[in-house]
C-alpha cells in the first residue's frame, strides 16, 4: 500500500434483503478495500459484489458473528478490488441489521 494514497471511511448500516450501495462508483477509477468489519443480528449469508457482479462465494454467518477482512499484508490493491467504476455492494440473503465500517482508498484505473 503506497502510505500516501489516502485513506477513506464508509460505514454500514442496513436492514434489508436487497443489494446495498455501500461505497459508490467512482468515474474512471477503481476502489481498493483495506480492511471491513460488520456484525449481522440474525443468521445469513454476506455476498460481497463488485458494482452487481458477485466477488466470489457468499459468507455463510451466525446471529451476531463478526466478519472482518485486513490487509494485512499491505497489498497495493487492497484486499478486495473492484473494477472501474464499480460501486462496492453488499446483500445478505435475510433481512437482518448489519452494521460496521469500510475503509477503503480510490485507485487510479491501471
Amino acid at each position: 500500500m503506497n502510505w500516501s494514497d489516502k485513506l477513506y471511511k464508509a460505514d454500514i448500516s442496513f436492514s434489508s434483503i436487497a443489494d446495498q450501495e455501500i461505497i459508490a462508483a467512482q468515474a474512471g477509477k477503481r476502489i481498493a478495500i483495506d480492511f471491513i468489519a460488520l456484525i449481522p443480528s440474525a443468521s445469513t449469508n454476506l455476498q460481497i459484489k463488485d458494482g452487481a457482479t458477485n466477488y466470489g462465494g457468499a459468507f455463510p454467518l451466525g446471529a451476531n458473528q463478526s466478519f472482518v477482512i485486513e490487509n494485512a499484508i499491505k497489498n497495493d490493491d487492497g484486499v478486495v478490488t473492484l473494477s472501474v467504476n464499480s460501486a462496492f455492494v453488499l446483500n445478505t440473503s435475510v433481512a437482518t441489521q448489519t452494521s460496521g465500517f469500510v475503509r477503503y482508498r480510490i485507485l487510479d484505473n491501471s
